[in-house]
């Protein structure tokens, strides 16, 4: 049960940083929409990861009403993905996505 929390937390935050890049930014990505869900997603475990074993200690004492038992932290999570997407923006010159 805590396993489809952690990955439904992940989804939801790889989504809206995806929606903020793609819809809102409006920027051309890798694979449209879904190509940036996917890095981004891969950019909430890579953060959670990295950022999130760095500054453990000090994220659960600041952030402990956000992590409510789950083990997930969500601003690391969130600054893993938004740094993935904006480095696959990055890699893609900054293009302007097209009006269709």
């Amino acid at each position: 049960m805590r396993f489809l929390i952690v990955v439904t937390i992940y989804l939801i935050i790889a989504a809206g940083v995806a929606s903020v890049f793609y819809h809102l930014k409006r920027r051309k990505l890798f694979g449209g929409y879904i190509g940036g869900f996917i890095v981004a997603i891969i950019g909430v475990v890579i953060g959670e990861f990295v950022i999130g074993q760095l500054f453990m200690e000090s994220t659960e004492k600041i952030l402990n009403f956000l992590v409510r038992g789950t083990g997930v932290n969500i601003i690391t999570g969130f600054l893993g993905a938004y740094g993935a997407v904006y480095l696959m923006n990055k890699l893609n010159h900054d293009k302007e996505r097209t009006k269709y």
